[in-house]
């Protein structure tokens, strides 16, 4: 059993076309699901721009899904449907309710198949509207507890799948916390913190890959699973085009 994943995050509408022909050749030739943990459109938190040119960049490069970022967010379901309507593959957001209605691309959760595996794949997002405030009033997406939203995609998600993903764009402080409250979790996308890292934490154990930011450097992972049920992991960072 084993998977190769490429990681990117925090794109901030810098993905060009030389990195996404780039990563669309490292995908190709590594078999591999291009994944993206959040952040990668231009506008600015519970802004709408007409136009997205990063996501036509990451449908080039061939990504299979990312989690939608605070740059995603929009306090309107359909304003949040307009940033992202470019994207040709799942926005991922399970701790945000209401968000799937009447959109394909606008997802809690979703299953892949990829290589004759079965990957789960689910989102987390920054809190924007904290629950009780006033302009909670205005919206009509409602932010539950990112810890219940994570243990309830885990428990559907985990029986059902060979590889169970987390896009996380929390920061590493909570994907840390994330290990802890589901250890069932295989591997942890992050991103929001703009830094480059892995760990291998827990017994099985969980990688949490960070992959910094603007798309300059992506996190190659390969993954594999022995008899005996435990993760191997082979991770490393890669320069991305020019």
């Amino acid at each position: 059993m084993s998977l190769t994943i490429i990681h990117t995050a925090d794109l901030h509408d810098r993905l060009e076309g030389a990195r996404a022909d780039a990563l669309g050749f490292l995908r190709e030739q590594m078999d591999a699901l291009l994944l993206d943990s959040g952040d990668a459109i231009g506008a600015g938190n519970v802004l709408v721009r007409p136009n997205e040119p990063v996501l036509e960049q990451m449908n080039r490069a061939g990504y299979s899904a990312m989690a939608a970022g605070n740059r995603e967010f929009f306090f309107r379901r359909r304003g949040m449907q307009f940033k992202t309507r470019q994207a040709r593959f799942p926005v991922l957001a399970a701790n945000i309710v209401r968000l799937g209605e009447g959109t394909a691309q606008l997802q809690r959760w979703t299953v892949l198949e990829h290589g004759g595996e079965r990957v789960g794949l689910f989102g987390l997002t920054p809190t924007m509207i904290q629950s009780g405030h006033p302009f909670e009033r205005l919206s009509d997406l409602r932010f539950i507890e990112w810890t219940a939203a994570a243990r309830e995609a885990t428990e559907d998600l985990r029986g059902q799948v060979d590889w169970l993903i987390v896009l996380s764009h929390r920061g590493v402080e909570d994907d840390h916390m994330l290990v802890r409250l589901c250890p069932e979790v295989d591997i942890i996308l992050g991103g929001h913190s703009h830094e480059e890292q892995f760990a291998e934490l827990g017994p099985r154990p969980t990688l949490l890959s960070h992959a910094g930011a603007h798309g300059q450097r992506a996190a190659v992972i390969k993954a594999s699973r022995e008899a005996d049920g435990r993760n191997r992991f082979e991770s490393t960072l890669m320069e991305v085009g020019s």
